[in-house]
């Protein structure tokens, strides 16, 4: 445990004491918060462990909001049943949310799918990715709002735009609760339950949209009373401090607009009293102040002292003259400050028991949450299916996945339109059920692997998924081993990661999974991987029976024949000793994976590549024993001539591999300038 919280540096350690995790006073603290004499009503026997969960999180909410958490009135309880399985591994993997490189949202199915328009539905998102369905009459539902908002787009475009002014209900629901909200949050509330009524109105006309948006219709109604009561008493532009008044509306209160008369009459006073003291002093620029410290004051210049009459009380010397005071304006002042005091107080309960009324109804309010949430979460994956042409997936109990064009939705994302390669897939319990898949490096194994789970997994939590047509039977739980990486937090291997992972999902699945495996057995020796590989295949065919995509290099795994197990490859061109990547998946395996090819487009020196060649065709000739003449390295050669092959021919091996796709005009300049360099050195030697 000690490691696995090193390797996650973000996560913040608060160790509880052990009475924390009393049974008898967690379950009476679940009690007290729901105000009932038994858990039952909530799915819990006495001695559930569930309760221990529940009451510590509880407690520990009470302990770091320092408020009274009435918003929380529900406790429901769901098992892993309920959803499909998707561990550790296989959301790293699969880039769920986060992707490998620096764990942000960017190149995610998140980032794709991710077109709502407001914070609840976002977060919603975010829980239904990372929790889809096993329940088809469930997935179907959602498939049918999707289908009616992708069918209806200026329904969707007009439902886009109501959202978009949407406020946070949960976070302001949550600061009512907590007696923490201010007069603008209250706005937001107002203006957020006015949005959620034009929603409501919208889909009226529609409804075949289903009941649960007319439960909506159903909650705004119960909240009129209360948007009404926000109207008529909080100002359009509030303070935010509740003890600065600048509050309530006028005409919310007679008595507060009383005192509201009296101040603004004593600005009138106040301006009566200074034109009097002027015409008693004869002083005309007699001027009337206030500050924090002495309070309202009368200034005079130091060329008028002389016509201060004895009634002024001197209150503060000044390096240009003098302020005074006198008995009439202390008077006026202290009517002046009792009438703000009280006009501050006024508003002050005034607001605290609007609140109030607003804390009253926050089960509705975040019913209304709830219902927009979700309607934000079903418009966000109609939007993405109009913007990449994704297709509504049939939703099977058969054991069968068959994916016609499928694509992978984050790559095609990322990709200029229609560049990204369909390719099919077709499984079904009885038939063949295990693909073994062979091809060489960036021909696209990895990207057919990841983009059928992500298929599946867009399929039940219900989006629509990019294929042309997709039959989905329900997958229980998706494993994904992909790739081969150091756990250095965990002190694991890179060959320990892969074979934990794996023997995982050896023990996990069932033939209800869905298995994506890349390269088992690449971690260690060439013998031991290839027998590791073997006896995995074996395994997943024999004893498991799970839908499973397996691709490797072990070509020698092609020779396996099992009647569930079917070889596809990665199609590859090659002409005239070029190599062109086709992504398109073929029946039947590959026996060769191109992967000197692939280091020349990677920049490898000319010299490494045509060793490599010379081994390879060494290796393919004569087995191992036979290289044993070839093991002792040359030396070097001269220093002035290092290099195997003439500049001609390094700068033709060079320009072959060049993608000219992905350089840009000012690096080819200067690669074409080194050519010349090169080639008039080699020209100017005798």
């Amino acid at each position: 445990m000690s490691n696995l919280l090193r390797e996650h540096e973000g996560l913040v350690i608060n160790r509880l004491p052990d009475w924390s995790y009393d049974l008898q006073s967690n379950r009476q603290l679940l009690k007290d918060q729901f105000q009932v004499t038994s858990l039952k009503g909530f799915g819990l026997e006495e001695d559930s462990p569930e309760i221990l969960t529940a009451g510590v999180l509880l407690s520990y909410l009470g302990d770091t909001a320092r408020g009274v958490l009435s918003h929380i009135r529900n406790l429901q309880v769901y098992t892993d049943t309920n959803f499909m399985g998707l561990d550790e591994s296989t959301l790293r993997n699969l880039e769920i949310s986060q992707n490998l490189n620096d764990r942000s949202k960017r190149y995610t199915l998140l980032e794709v799918l991710d077109q709502t328009r407001t914070a609840i539905g976002a977060r919603k998102l975010k829980r239904w990715l990372l929790k889809p369905l096993k329940d088809i009459d469930h997935i179907n539902r959602r498939l049918d709002l999707v289908a009616f908002f992708y069918k209806n787009q200026i329904v969707l475009s007009k439902i886009r735009e109501h959202l978009g002014r949407m406020f946070d209900l949960e976070r302001l629901s949550s600061r009512v609760a907590l007696e923490k909200a201010h007069a603008k949050d209250l706005l937001a509330l107002k203006s957020s339950l006015f949005t959620a009524k034009a929603v409501a109105e919208l889909l009226e006309d529609h409804p075949e949209v289903g009941p649960q948006f007319g439960k909506l219709r159903d909650n705004i109604g119960e909240l009129e009373e209360l948007v009404d009561l926000l109207e008529r008493a909080i100002l359009e532009e509030p303070a935010i401090q509740i003890n600065e008044g600048n509050l309530i509306k006028p005409g919310y209160d007679v008595e507060l607009d009383r005192m509201r008369d009296v101040k603004e009459n004593a600005r009138k006073l106040l301006k009566a009293y200074l034109d009097e003291e002027r015409k008693k002093t004869g002083i005309p620029s007699l001027k009337l102040k206030y500050n924090r410290i002495i309070g309202y004051f009368l200034e005079v210049s130091k060329s008028n002292l002389k016509s201060v009459p004895p009634y002024f009380i001197r209150r503060q010397t000044l390096v240009g003259g003098e302020r005074f005071s006198t008995e009439e304006l202390s008077d006026l002042e202290s009517e002046i400050h009792n009438a703000s005091e009280q006009i501050i107080e006024l508003e002050r309960k005034h607001f605290l028991a609007v609140r109030a009324s607003v804390r009253e109804h926050l089960d509705r309010i975040l019913a209304v949450s709830e219902v927009i949430s979700e309607l934000d979460v079903l418009q966000s994956f109609a939007f993405a299916a109009t913007l990449y042409a994704y297709a509504r997936p049939n939703i099977v109990e058969e054991e069968i996945l068959k994916i016609k064009e499928g694509r992978h939705p984050v790559v095609e994302a990322h990709l200029p339109g229609g560049s990204f390669v369909p390719n099919d897939l077709d499984l079904k319990f009885g038939g063949k059920t295990f693909v073994l898949l062979t091809g060489p490096n960036m021909a696209g194994k990895s990207t057919y692997l990841r983009q059928n789970a992500l298929i599946v997994l867009m399929a039940q939590m219900g989006s629509f998924v990019p294929a042309s047509e997709a039959t989905i039977g329900i997958v229980d739980s998706i494993f994904c081993r992909v790739g081969a990486t150091d756990n250095l937090a965990r002190g694991e291997s890179t060959f320990l990661v892969e074979m934990s992972e794996t023997a995982n999902i050896l023990r996990s699945a069932t033939n209800r999974s869905l298995i994506i495996m890349d390269e088992v057995g690449r971690g260690t020796g060439t013998k031991d991987g290839l027998s590791i590989a073997w006896a995995v295949t074996e395994y997943i065919l024999q004893q498991v029976g799970a839908f499973t995509l397996f691709a490797t290099h072990y070509h020698e795994l092609t020779a396996l024949k099992h009647k569930r197990l079917k070889n596809l490859s990665m199609a590859v061109l090659e002409r005239d000793r070029e190599i062109v990547f086709l992504k398109q998946v073929r029946e039947g395996p590959t026996d060769n994976s191109y992967g000197i090819h692939v280091a020349q487009l990677a920049g490898v020196p000319v010299e490494v590549v045509r060793r490599a060649e010379e081994m390879l065709i060494d290796l393919k000739e004569n087995d191992s024993g036979s290289l044993q003449s070839k093991a002792e390295v040359p030396a070097a050669g001269p220093p002035a001539q290092p290099m195997l092959f003439t500049a001609e021919q390094v700068v033709h091996d060079e320009i072959r591999s060049l993608d000219i796709s992905r350089i840009t005009p000012l690096d080819a300049l200067n690669r074409i300038a080194e050519w010349q360099r090169e080639l008039r050195r080699k020209q100017e030697k005798p």
